[in-house]
């Protein structure tokens, strides 16, 4: 099955993790390319992240993606999935604050 794949890397700072920086790359992170996807949210990291960040990854999908799982291509875990196959229609406000 093919994923489209978000690292939480990408939103570090030179390989570290600071709160602050990630909410503020978070905001402006276009999350709409996710709409309709099934999308991996990869987990296995050498960068220390806290596991609220995952989950508040998870949490912007969950308004726009069919399914959202967390691990890797071969081992993950289901953490979301649409109730149906259709497509999901939330306005992209609903990602706002």
């Amino acid at each position: 099955m093919a994923y489209s794949i978000i690292d939480p890397e990408h939103f570090l700072s030179d390989g570290v993790f600071f709160e602050g920086q990630f909410l503020e790359k978070a905001e402006k992170f276009d999350w709409e390319q996710y709409r309709n996807k099934q999308v991996l949210v990869r987990g296995c990291n050498s960068a220390i992240i806290p596991p609220w960040a995952f989950m508040y990854i998870s949490g912007k999908l969950a308004v726009l993606a069919k399914s959202v799982r967390y691990g890797n291509e071969h081992d993950n875990i289901v953490v979301y999935r649409a109730d149906n196959e259709k497509e999901v229609k939330l306005p992209s406000r609903a990602l706002k604050k």
